[in-house]
């Protein structure tokens, strides 16, 4: 029968520097959890100050999109881009649906908008805005949308969604200076017809875009979204 050796008094030392480091490298990951995920650049705290922004609504923003936040660009009634007052992040094309929901959700309660401002097919990075607010209407405002190449103005692309807005439930998740896109909440009742408004309003929806009112209303049905744009 062999006899267990006893422990040596170099095995406990080297059993103890191994629990230690465990412990360290525990209370190292504890700190590290508590302390703010990111900070502020020189220029971030400008934007900040710029835009009368809360500090805590640059660090959610940066925290969540994991990169740097800049000013918004918006534009003015002649189709000039303006210094908005708001925020724009980059996002990559694989998360910048998970980002905009995120975003969405946390800022709400603060009354922060988020949405899409730009779709960047060539880069596969789209860019999200926020503005400070709780009425949807006013992305179409910083923006100016609108459809001058189709006699369409922006208080009458203002008027239309309004409109829409009495016959069904959306959000606006997104605007630039000649698109819009809307999500459904509670749909149109009769799509044939709200399909004959969207293509009398924009031809390009149609034409450039869905290709038929019977292929715009099965992507509507199927998306629960439209977008419309003018050339």
């Amino acid at each position: 029968m062999q006899l267990r050796k006893p422990v040596t008094t170099e095995m406990k030392r080297i059993r103890d520097r191994s629990l230690w480091s465990v412990l360290v490298l525990a209370a190292l990951l504890l700190l590290a959890a508590a302390e703010p995920p990111c900070s502020l650049s020189a220029s971030e705290e400008r934007i900040a100050d710029q835009t009368g922004f809360e500090k805590d609504i640059l660090l959610l923003v940066k925290g969540e999109v994991r990169g740097p936040v800049h000013r918004l660009t918006g534009y003015d009634e002649d189709g000039y881009q303006i210094m908005a007052n708001g925020l724009t992040v980059a996002v990559p094309r694989g998360r910048s649906e998970q980002v905009l929901r995120s975003l969405r959700e946390k800022l709400k309660p603060l009354k922060y908008m988020a949405f899409l401002v730009e779709v960047n097919n060539a880069l596969k990075i789209d860019k999200i805005g926020i503005i400070k607010g709780t009425d949807q209407y006013d992305i179409l405002t910083v923006m100016h949308t609108n459809g001058d190449e189709d006699d369409v103005s922006h208080d009458d692309v203002n008027e239309k969604l309004r409109v829409w807005g009495k016959r069904c439930t959306f959000d606006i998740l997104g605007a630039e200076n000649d698109w819009v896109e809307i999500e459904f909440r509670i749909m149109p009742r009769d799509l044939k017809d709200f399909a004959d408004d969207v293509y009398d309003f924009s031809p390009d929806t149609v034409d450039e875009g869905a290709g038929s009112l019977s292929a715009l209303i099965k992507e509507i049905t199927a998306t629960k979204r439209l977008m419309l744009w003018w050339k």
